[in-house]
């Protein structure tokens, strides 16, 4: 479903579940840098991801930035219209997009 194999080994040598899971979890955002940008900075969190790391991280950032996250409809990969073997609700997604961008 992620393209990864379908048999287990428990081996955790793929890239992206071995060595780059390490860089992803000890990131550190440069906050002065963020907090200093002249653009807008909106974080985002699936709603059906809610305990799982991606979300747990955009509600720290967002809570480090002092603001709300946006909460998408679906999971973490919401976007998708299942073209990738993970089904999200791109349509809803869209919608909740286009809302947080016409924002200003």
């Amino acid at each position: 479903m992620f393209g990864m194999p379908t048999e287990d080994d428990g081996s955790r040598d793929d890239p992206l579940m071995g060595q780059t899971i390490l860089t992803i979890t000890s990131y550190q955002p440069d906050f002065e840098a963020l907090q200093a940008a002249s653009t807008r900075i909106v974080v985002g969190a699936g709603a059906e991801s809610e305990g799982e790391m991606a979300h747990r991280g955009a509600l720290a950032v967002a809570e480090r930035l002092g603001m709300e996250p946006m909460i998408f409809p679906s999971h973490h990969g919401g976007f998708l219209g299942g073209e990738h073997g993970w089904a999200g609700d791109p349509n809803a997604f869209a919608a909740k997009l286009h809302e947080v961008l016409d924002k200003a």
